[in-house]
């Protein structure tokens, strides 16, 4: 036919191009090749990418390419350094050669739209990703702000806020961006870089992943932790001067005499000026690192490698000075920002914590289950976790001394009611005394917080009258260690409070804290803290995990507890809730002669037989007791027998229950 090609020529070159094998390029190779920086994406360079003004990024990109072994890029950086432009390069080259599921992890929701809208800007920017990428469509979900398919896969981006974004998609590649920012346990699921790599599971012989971040807070850092993993690579310069590479400090940038920001070398000493920036960064030199997991490539990078024209080192120490100065008025939070955002250190907060090894050297000469001289009356308290129940009983005496008298842990679920019929046996014990008598638990609280919350509300609603509680701590700092009235928690069918349903008291966590803190140190007396010989040295180490900081927050200085992300607290929590328990009992409350009169019921042995009654009408016959369970005084011997305490019977009554005075219980 007249004016068309012979098929042949049409099918020839089509053929070859079937056959032709797909590029296999490293991803900065791949950049340098095809990558263009939209002018519309608004950063202060674009057009076609340059390698050469981030030098140190190649060998990041390198380590993202399929041909390198690692399954893991991990890079501590500072802001604006090898993060969404690596991360671009690396979804351009992996969509064009590899094309797979990509999945874009972000902390937050703005970040995560931010971050789609510059890679629709990518897109639509280099040809080889446009002609592969689905256009955007309005009726379906081909291309939309989180999702963009394309021959062989398709884009995701999520944020790290919700766990179940992070378990619905299989991956082959997934970039975390700024890990640092996200939650250290996503909804109670567990670490979100465990979390994000669960859905490489069925890519595991070519999986990568990637996660760039700036670090936080020594201790709770998680892209420092990835990086202590890996091979831990340190950004290099050379002096131009002698040759020498070496990192750049920033501690070691000074002023010149005109005012200039200089860096001396460590070698030579000649100092090096911002404008040698681009021939001290051109080999995009790395420290040869270690030998790491051998699944983690990591590499850590700071402001001071910033390219010449961008921010620049006069500005890093003009920032210094401002952090410095806010941090001598007692603010750390400028410092902190400058350390972990241009340094791309983590910040060791100054904190006051007791040690354990101090606690542990004092223990003395009793054993759990038995209770000491000085111990008159006994709480108990309980921690609940997912698999377990925690246990622990204190005795405490006059001016709140306490001694810890058991701890025990019931390895069973607290969904399994059998868990919560070897708690209730255990809560009904009575424990020797050293003056001889058993003495039984007086009030019990119980955490209700996690996920057995109503499993704790089921065992406390029907034990009231023994004086068992669910406990939560309150939401909002400097609250009283006990509130003032329990919580109506149980509802009926119109919505209504139960008067006779569970009830809830509410604890100020770090209102206990200090006060224990403040007492940690005390051997005798008042105050002080007893430990028996046979507590394991776990014990200690979780009494003492939690450390006090001093942070601003909405302009004001606050004491704010914390801990290390992988510490385990809980002994410490239950000697808060010990001390929620005696201040239940108004322990905190009672006068000398109030407390005579327990140690003399209690401990017959100490009893003065010789002493004078009080005078009818002085005070301290008037604060003279009765006998009830935690408030036990010396009854006629007809009255009541010697070797037990009166437990008075539960008010029938439809007003909310209150704490017990400090005279009847």
């Amino acid at each position: 036919m007249i004016g068309l090609a012979p098929a042949a020529e049409v099918i020839r070159p089509a053929f070859a191009r079937g056959l032709e094998p797909d590029p296999n390029l490293t991803v900065d190779e791949w950049a340098e090749r095809y990558m263009v920086i939209p002018k519309s994406a608004g950063t202060s360079e674009y057009g076609k990418y340059r390698g050469a003004r981030t030098p140190h990024a190649r060998q990041v990109m390198r380590a993202l390419s399929n041909a390198h072994p690692c399954k893991r890029v991990a890079v501590m950086g500072a802001s604006q350094m090898l993060k969404t432009q690596v991360g671009l390069n690396w979804f351009g080259s992996t969509v064009h050669q590899s094309p797979s599921n990509f999945l874009w992890i972000l902390p937050t929701g703005k970040l995560a739209k931010r971050a789609s809208a510059r890679v629709a800007k990518t897109i639509e920017a280099v040809p080889e990703l446009a002609e592969r990428v689905a256009a955007p469509r309005s009726r379906d979900s081909i291309n939309t702000l989180d999702t963009k398919e394309y021959i062989g896969g398709a884009l995701t981006v999520v944020t790290a806020g919700a766990a179940a974004n992070l378990s619905e998609l299989s991956a082959r590649y997934v970039l975390f961006d700024e890990v640092d920012r996200s939650e250290g346990n996503v909804q109670g699921e567990g670490d979100p870089v465990a979390l994000a790599e669960a859905r490489q599971t069925t890519f595991e012989r070519n999986r990568k992943s990637y996660f760039p971040s700036s670090p936080k807070t020594k201790g709770s850092s998680i892209i420092e932790a990835l990086y202590l993993q890996g091979t831990q690579h340190e950004a290099l310069a050379d002096c131009v001067h002698c040759g020498h590479a070496q990192p750049l400090v920033f501690e070691r940038l000074q002023l010149d005499d005109s005012g200039q920001a200089v860096y001396p070398c460590c070698e030579c000493g000649a100092c090096m000026y911002e404008t040698d920036k681009t021939r001290m960064f051109a080999r995009g030199a790395w420290s040869e690192g270690v030998v790491g997991d051998g699944e983690t490539e990591s590499f850590t990078i700071n402001g001071m490698f910033l390219p010449y024209g961008w921010f620049s080192w006069l500005g890093l120490l003009r920032e210094y000075e401002a952090a410095k100065a806010k941090l001598d008025e007692g603010s750390d939070e400028l410092m902190i920002t400058f350390y972990n955002t241009r340094l791309a250190r983590s910040w060791e907060r100054k904190k006051e914590q007791t040690k354990a090894s101090e606690l542990q050297a004092r223990a003395e000469p009793y054993k759990l289950g038995t209770v000491p001289k000085g111990a008159l009356i006994l709480t108990a308290t309980v921690d609940t976790q997912p698999d377990r129940l925690e246990l622990k009983v204190t005795g405490w005496g006059e001016g709140l001394e306490a001694w810890i008298v058991d701890y025990q842990i019931i390895f069973s679920p607290p969904t399994e009611q059998a868990t919560w019929g070897r708690l209730d046996e255990m809560l009904l014990a009575r424990y020797l005394h050293a003056g001889g008598r058993m003495l039984p638990i007086s009030a019990t609280l119980i955490d209700s917080g996690g996920a057995n919350t109503h499993d704790v509300y089921n065992f406390t609603r029907t034990r009231q009258h023994r004086h068992v509680y669910a406990i939560k701590g309150a939401s909002t700092l400097n609250k009283p260690i006990l509130s003032a009235k329990p919580s109506l928690v149980d509802v009926n069918w119109m919505g209504k409070s139960v008067p006779h349903g569970a009830k809830l008291w509410l604890i100020g966590t770090d209102t206990a804290k200090d006060y224990l803190a403040a007492r940690y140190h005390l051997a005798n007396g008042p105050g002080a803290i007893h430990f028996p010989a046979d507590l394991p040295t776990e014990y200690y180490e979780q009494l003492t995990a939690e450390f006090c900081v001093t942070v601003f927050k909405r302009g004001r200085k606050v004491r704010v507890w914390e801990k290390k992300k992988n510490d385990r607290n809980e002994a410490g929590d239950l000697m808060v809730y010990s001390v929620a328990a005696a201040h239940y009992l108004g322990l905190h409350k009672k006068t000398p002669a109030q407390w005579k009169s327990v140690r003399d019921f209690v401990d017959p042995q100490t009893r003065d037989l010789f002493a004078e009654p009080p005078a009818p009408g002085t005070a301290d016959a008037a604060a003279a007791p009765v006998a009830t369970l935690a408030n036990p005084v010396v009854p006629p011997v007809e009255q009541q027998p010697t070797d037990t305490w009166q437990t008075p019977k539960p008010a029938h009554t439809t007003n909310t229950p209150r704490r017990p005075s400090g005279r009847q219980w």
